[in-house]
């Protein structure tokens, strides 16, 4: 093999032990006493591979070891269950990522967890109990591996009845998960419908709509018979009617053209450009679904959207908004963005001028901004009654 077979033992023990506790179990006191009897006992035969090699020792080390009788007598040890727990999540894990996502993982899990193969505590009692309350004959941990293996395939995925029902009966197992899932989707409606930003702000969004959603399904409160699209489906409504309170409750006077925010702040910048949920690669085509993202009840919602499709080139309805202005805007986003003044303006585009002719210049490319901001505003308020 041309290794050092001392270090080998040791390190296939070492690998044991940690995998399935064997010495805080009781199999035996010392990984290095026993690896050292191992080396000794099991030299690599002649051109025996080192596969082979591992394989012979530990069927024979769990023989010598009486590993079945051992398990046995372990059967109703909590560490000994705790091992076999993690055994099965492992193969659960793999199960999970090697096989097509179920209908209620789309729902109710988050985008990288499962339900259907979690291994909710109770569901883990009654496999045990049923499985182990024989303690089947394993001759190694190979065995039991396998063991275990075949009753993740033959128990998962859980059948969604059995999940809604865990969820009426309030089980942080599966509600934990579902509120993760509700994270982003809380994220995306805050910013699309009310324009809230900042994880303040969402969380509390985020914490009321879980208190409603679980006192409806544990309260028995949705129509039956009950399942993961209709938690799903509860939940956004939701969601909706929380962010209409909100913009409800924000909505003001008729819009004053020189009050809107044209030089953004940071908040702004975050708010309607940075969010994570939403940025602008990301915006799908908005035209013709407009009061899906817009309040048209709210001041505050719609003038916020005349801003992103003002500044946001890729979105759909810019080149609408701007077109025949596009000289203009440009000049009107050096004065806003860029943070040129007037004279900079003028000079950039127009040459360089002094005295009278300078301030004449200066004054009407200032009117003329502000009679595009008044252009604008007017063919976006004729847009999106358009595509409302």
């Amino acid at each position: 093999m041309g290794r050092s077979i001392e270090k080998d033992a040791l390190e296939l023990l070492t690998k044991e032990n940690e995998r399935y506790r064997l010495e805080r179990l009781g199999l035996f006191r010392s990984v290095r006493e026993e690896a050292a009897a191992l080396a000794s006992e099991y030299p690599p035969l002649e051109g025996e591979s080192f596969f082979d090699w591992k394989t012979r020792c530990l069927r024979e080390f769990y023989r010598k070891k009486g590993f079945s009788a051992f398990c046995r007598d372990n059967v109703r040890n909590p560490q000994f269950e705790a091992v076999t727990a993690s055994i099965l999540r492992l193969h659960l894990r793999r199960l999970f990522e090697s096989s097509e996502r179920t209908e209620t993982d789309r729902y109710l899990a988050p985008d990288s967890d499962t339900l259907s193969y979690a291994l909710e505590p109770e569901h883990f009692q009654e496999l045990y109990t049923l499985n182990f309350s024989r303690m089947p004959s394993f001759g190694n941990t190979r065995e039991l591996e396998s063991f275990c293996r075949g009753l993740a395939a033959d128990n998962f995925p859980v059948d969604e009845p059995r999940i809604i029902d865990g969820m009426k009966g309030n089980k942080g197992f599966y509600w934990e998960k579902f509120y993760l899932k509700l994270k982003p989707i809380t994220a995306a409606f805050c910013y699309q419908m009310s324009g809230l930003a900042g994880d303040n702000n969402i969380h509390d969004i985020w914490s009321d709509t879980c208190i409603s959603v679980n006192r409806a399904v544990v309260e028995r409160r949705l129509k039956e018979p009950v399942d993961s699209k209709a938690v799903i489906s509860y939940s956004v409504g939701v969601l909706k009617n929380k962010n209409k309170e909100i913009a409800r409750s924000r909505a003001k006077a008729p819009t004053d053209i020189d009050l809107i925010q044209y030089k953004l702040t940071a908040e702004d910048e975050e708010k309607y450009f940075n969010n994570p949920v939403t940025k602008p690669e990301n915006f799908p085509s908005h035209a013709g679904n407009l009061s899906s993202y817009i309040d048209f009840s709210d001041k505050d919602s719609v003038q916020g959207y005349f801003v992103v499709i003002l500044y946001n080139k890729e979105h759909p309805l810019h080149d609408e908004l701007v077109k025949g202005y596009e000289d203009k805007v440009q000049r009107m986003f050096e004065h806003y963005i860029d943070g040129l003044s007037y004279e900079e303006i003028v000079a950039r585009h127009f040459g360089d001028m002094e005295g009278k002719e300078l301030v004449k210049e200066c004054a009407r490319v200032r009117q003329e901004i502000k009679r595009l901001k008044t252009s604008l505003y007017d063919r976006y308020r004729k847009m999106i009654e358009k595509y409302r």
